[in-house]
């Protein structure tokens, strides 16, 4: 299978362009109205600094990516809070379980204060000095692993990839004590470059997956923080669904780990270019199709790809009316093999669950008024829950979609 060759600028650049499209050019909805899903609003976090309370207001804008981020497991939320630098704990019903806290920016919690923060108090406060906390992942071990940068004197610069090293993975024990922290060669090792997700598998095994300028690099690491497999993926190698002579550009969206095996998954769309049919001059380009593709991290073989669906939708103007596919994005993939893919669309986001053995396809509708999208992030947990963080103007939500149970159905 021959390769899709494409310029490595464009072809890191193309899926940040292609997302702020989506969004502005294509509000419609669907043109089939899918099922929608039952929302739970679980507990709402208030803005603040205080030590229940998150700050949305002193957003990073020079970190070019996500600030705040949720993770769900087993029925406890972690949310990290970039602008004042710290994580949360909470329960299914908001109550607070652990605050990690940086104290130059944040006050002391009132319970540590109080002489609450014990050994065997039900509530801990963890001091540490984050920088810029991001992505998270807790594995079976209740280990917590949350992306931060190293202070800006230890920055380092690679000159052959052109890219800042800052990034590092920081792992703190059940008991909220702060372990080490994780770099490329494991644990001490040197920062990463841009850090794209952090996740844990079913075996307590840490993956990294890594943004230079020539493509992605999957860190893989043992439960003690070994470093077992570095898997470089090029952007101007990535594998093509195309026979023959076809022409088309690839771009890869996302890269995930399998929850449960040494293997990761690429979600690569392909763009062909469009000419005008009576000039015959180049038009630019349109979205073909998007595939999947399952890389072995041992073997650094591709298995067979699977072809995802794409969302279809009908664009409304002045002029009349246009129909038009885009590329959904890719959310994860759950222990038992099923993709979640999801876009925005008018009131919310279109959701698609496929099954990689039947290539069964449900689709379904996630709810989120126009109010709640100051600021959101969503969150698919190993065994297919959907979690989200949801800000509107006086207060953020949690809440969760429970696609467990309609996957449990299905089966």
């Amino acid at each position: 299978m021959s390769p899709t060759r494409m310029p490595t600028p464009v072809a890191s650049l193309l899926p940040a362009l292609l997302a702020v499209a989506s969004i502005l050019l294509f509000p419609a909805c669907g043109k089939k109205a899918a099922e929608g899903m039952d929302r739970q609003k679980l507990f709402t976090l208030a803005y603040g600094r205080l030590e229940d309370e998150i700050d949305l207001f002193d957003l990073d804008e020079s970190a070019m990516g996500p600030d705040s981020q949720i993770f769900m497991q087993d029925g406890m939320f972690y949310v990290t809070n970039s602008g004042p630098g710290k994580v949360l704990q909470l329960t299914s019903f908001g109550d607070l379980l652990a605050v990690y806290y940086n104290p130059d920016r944040n006050p002391v919690p009132s319970f540590a204060l109080s002489g609450e923060n014990n050994p065997a108090a039900t509530r801990k406060a963890i001091s540490y000095p984050f920088n810029h906390p991001v992505y998270l992942s807790v594995d079976e071990r209740k280990q917590l692993y949350v992306v931060d940068r190293v202070p800006e004197e230890r920055y380092e610069f690679d000159s052959d990839e052109q890219v800042m090293l800052r990034d590092v993975v920081l792992r703190f024990g059940p008991d909220g004590k702060f372990l080490d922290y994780i770099g490329q060669e494991g644990a001490g090792g040197t920062p990463f470059p841009p850090i794209d997700g952090v996740y844990t598998t079913s075996k307590n095994e840490l993956v990294v997956i890594a943004k230079n300028q020539s493509g992605i690099h999957v860190y893989w690491f043992d439960a003690e923080g070994n470093l077992l497999y570095r898997v470089p993926i090029l952007f101007r190698n990535l594998p093509s669904p195309y026979q023959g002579n076809a022409e088309a550009m690839a771009s890869l969206e996302k890269v995930v780990p399998d929850p449960d095996g040494k293997a990761i998954y690429l979600k690569i769309d392909y763009f062909k270019r469009v000419i005008d049919s009576e000039t015959g001059a180049d038009a630019g380009i349109s979205f073909d199709r998007s595939c999947l593709y399952p890389l072995g991290v041992s073997t650094g073989a591709y298995g067979e790809s699977v072809d995802l669906p794409a969302y279809e939708g009908t664009d409304k103007d002045k002029l009349g009316t246009q129909d038009f596919k885009k590329p959904f994005e890719l959310l994860g993939v759950t222990t038992g093999g099923w993709v979640f893919l999801s876009t925005p669309q008018t009131g919310g986001y279109a959701l698609q669950m496929m099954d990689m053995k039947s290539r069964r396809i449900y689709s379904r509708t996630l709810a989120v008024r126009d109010d709640e999208l100051v600021y959101n992030a969503l969150s698919l947990s190993r065994d297919g829950i959907l979690s989200a963080l949801l800000a509107g103007d006086y207060d953020a939500s949690v809440v969760w979609w429970r696609t467990d149970d309609i996957l449990g159905q299905i089966r």
